[in-house]
């Protein structure tokens, strides 16, 4: 007697086990792009060779081509406030940024860093060029902010303008071995994970624009390159502390909040 075939058992993907599926290939997926983000981008970590550390540099670039410019035409100085006004007072972080909007040689948005997360510092989108007035005495839009306890407009630092620094390095030609501009830094230089200066990995690291125009990524707060003396003894500089004194001659990148006559209120973070 002949047995009659076996039924065949047939396999199919219910709806639900589609469903299921799908979810799990779109969370892999996005697993996947937040890691490669975070490599190739820095997304808010600044780390030499991602995107958003090669745009600070692209930005710095220009920043110092703009003062090249500038100290073409006003005898090898940097762009400086107090050039205008003659107000040394002038000479904050504030004006200096805002001065060089003004003059077209920056737009607002390069002057906030791609990996810039602290909640203080944002565009200047409201900018007004039309405020311009040399015979009124205005040079650039009071409205400009660069407070970075409250609020600013810019991320980067800078040598502050006043005393030996300013008067040796704030021009052109200048030297390989002192930095002019660069991301900012933690007070004092002391390492401080909590810093908005840091970047979301827990690490400090920044581009540094030197006085002859090259730039250079560091991960330390002493680069190498950079020193200063004193009684002919050469010493590390701290590019965020103040070693030198107030009108002293080491390396200082920071925001100026306001000036006196005996040096500059700094702010780092």
């Amino acid at each position: 007697m002949t047995r009659p075939p076996s039924p065949v058992t047939r396999h199919a993907l219910s709806l639900v086990g589609m469903l299921v599926t799908l979810v799990c290939i779109l969370v892999l997926s996005v697993i996947g792009m937040s890691a490669l983000n975070k490599a190739v981008t820095g997304e808010g970590s600044a780390v030499e060779g991602t995107v958003h550390s090669m745009q600070d540099q692209v930005s710095f670039y220009a920043l110092y081509q703009s003062m090249a410019v500038h100290a073409g035409d006003h005898r090898g100085r940097f762009v400086t406030p107090s050039l205008y006004t003659e107000e040394t007072a002038d000479d904050t972080t504030a004006n200096l940024f805002s001065l060089m909007v003004m003059q077209d040689y920056i737009q607002p948005a390069q002057l906030v860093s791609a990996n810039e997360f602290s909640a203080y510092v944002e565009e200047c989108e409201t900018y007004d060029h039309l405020g311009y007035d040399p015979r009124g005495g205005v040079y650039w839009d009071p409205a400009f902010k660069a407070d970075l306890a409250r609020l600013s407009h810019v991320s980067y630092a800078h040598v502050p303008l006043i005393g030996e620094r300013f008067e040796k390095h704030w021009l052109t030609p200048g030297s390989g071995r002192f930095p002019v501009l660069g991301n900012r830094g933690p007070k004092d230089g002391v390492d401080d994970p909590d810093s908005w200066t840091y970047g979301r990995n827990g690490v400090w690291g920044g581009q540094v624009v030197y006085g002859d125009g090259h730039i250079d990524f560091t991960d330390t707060f002493t680069p190498p390159a950079v020193f200063f003396e004193v009684g002919g003894e050469r010493y590390a500089d701290n590019l965020f502390a103040v070693e030198d004194g107030p009108l002293g001659r080491d390396a200082i990148l920071a925001f100026t909040k306001a000036m006196s006559r005996n040096g500059a209120e700094l702010q780092f973070d």
